[in-house]
């Protein structure tokens, strides 16, 4: 890792779970999936960690500096945060919604502009028309818009919230094979809380998080192999329903 890691947490408390275990944490690069038996609890842990909500308790470092109330405006064109209840504009294109942060931020001229968007809206693999507006979008275009816009903004650390909720399987294919091989590349660390296991089977780090203990595990494996009662729970709970955990 470099001396001034892209995140750091001392003592983090998510401000919705004030008796959570104190996080310390470092991450500098790569894929870290973060999962846990309860999706709202990792909801709070992702808005935490990208600076959205003030913690309770701890330090959060981004960027190799310590995030200070008035560094969310400035930090949101570096690190970027995901949620599908994220709303896209209902009277602006797919295209345009895409385009809207970086014409907001005057990142460039807005025909450079088009084009970089079109780019990124050509790096998925199915059809769609991204003229239309987006009532008359699906879910799975839906998904990829958000990530595409908060890519425009070129951020170093991009923080996905439950990106693959409310897709079906062969969707949710595409969608996770579209963050592993084009998202992840174009940031330094790409988090994303989610409890699927063949996006962790990929990713460089798990990190656990239940009302016990977060904990950082260096592969999935790691975390299959973890004995603590809370995380065999977990994975015997979720092998219920993904054949993956086997």
């Amino acid at each position: 890792m470099s001396a001034q890691p892209l995140l750091r947490a001392e003592g983090l408390v998510p401000a919705e779970l004030a008796y959570a275990p104190p996080l310390d944490l470092t991450l500098d690069r790569g894929l870290v999936v973060m999962m846990g038996p309860e999706r709202a609890r990792l909801g709070h842990w992702l808005r935490a960690l990208a600076g959205v909500n003030p913690p309770a308790a701890g330090a959060l470092h981004l960027l190799g500096r310590p995030l200070q109330r008035h560094d969310w405006r400035q930090l949101r064109r570096s690190v970027g945060y995901v949620t599908p209840e994220a709303p896209l504009l209902s009277i602006l294109s797919g295209l345009r919604n895409v385009m809207l942060p970086a014409l907001y931020h005057r990142m460039a001229p807005e025909q450079e502009l088009e084009r970089r968007a079109q780019t990124l809206l050509s790096e998925i693999a199915y059809d769609a028309d991204h003229g239309v507006l987006p009532a008359y979008m699906g879910e799975l275009q839906r998904h990829h818009l958000l990530i595409a816009r908060a890519l425009m903004l070129e951020p170093r650390m991009l923080l996905l919230e439950q990106p693959l909720a409310g897709l079906d399987t062969d969707a949710g294919d595409v969608l996770r094979d579209y963050i592993v091989a084009v998202v992840q590349p174009r940031v330094a660390l790409l988090l994303v809380a989610a409890n699927d296991a063949p996006l962790a089977q990929q990713a460089d780090a798990v990190l656990f998080a239940s009302a016990q203990s977060v904990r950082l595990f260096d592969s999935w494996a790691a975390l299959l192999a973890c004995e603590a009662d809370e995380v065999q729970y977990f994975i015997q709970q979720e092998r219920r329903a993904c054949a993956a955990l086997q």
